[in-house]
């Protein structure tokens, strides 16, 4: 029976926007702390618990499986990796308007075939949606919904020219950009939005303060 894709939800996905960005944004933000956010199969299924990919008894199952077939595991984890990166570069590429880079093109589709066979319509409140079902044991269905959300953006005419990279120097994270000016410029207001503005007053006072009525 396929189940349907839970609504994004939580703080990660708020700040992201996506899935897909979120799942991204789980490398870290910074380059000298890369891959801190999830480390591991099991932290990747917290984190995917967490946004709703799957729910608390999916996780559970999984967990149980991922105990048992722990090199299948270990697999599916350093995949998922690989396909973050790619998708890291997919998503710089289109926000900067350059060329994809073909391999990394390749491999995304590579693993999104992986996903597709388990996409299914299913009934909703209001018509359809979109849902999973597929080997309810496979140890990378967490995947699918997020390659699922990765790929729509990078398709969509209206999603891609949204997808964006924090514009404070050395975060790396990514967001859509759904403000109503289209401006958006911070992953988030609260933290390198608020360290832009510092870092702007301090090199404004540093310049006040070395001129002089006399210059």
């Amino acid at each position: 029976m396929a189940r349907k894709q839970p609504p994004p939800r939580g703080p990660q996905l708020e700040l992201a926007g996506a899935l897909g960005v979120a799942f991204v944004n789980t490398a870290g933000a910074r380059e000298e702390n890369r891959q801190v956010g999830v480390r591991s199969y099991a932290e990747l299924l917290v984190w995917s618990q967490q946004v709703g990919v799957v729910s608390a008894a999916e996780a559970e199952r999984l967990r149980q499986l991922a105990a048992e077939r722990p090199d299948e595991a270990a697999a599916v984890y350093e995949r998922a990796v690989k396909v973050r990166s790619v998708l890291f570069r997919l998503f710089l590429a289109t926000g900067t308007k350059r060329q994809l880079p073909p391999e990394d093109l390749a491999t995304a589709n590579e693993a999104l075939a992986r996903a597709l066979p388990a996409l299914r319509m299913v009934p909703a409140e209001q018509g359809l949606q979109w849902g999973w079902a597929g080997d309810e044991g496979a140890l990378d269905r967490m995947l699918w919904p997020l390659l699922f959300s990765a790929a729509e953006l990078l398709i969509s005419a209206r999603g891609r020219p949204h997808v964006r990279q924090c514009a404070f120097k050395g975060c790396l994270l990514f967001f859509v950009d759904r403000s109503p000016s289209g401006q958006r410029k911070w992953c988030d207001m609260k933290t390198c939005g608020n360290r832009a503005k510092a870092l702007r007053h301090r090199k404004w006072r540093r310049g006040s303060q070395s001129s002089s009525f006399w210059d």
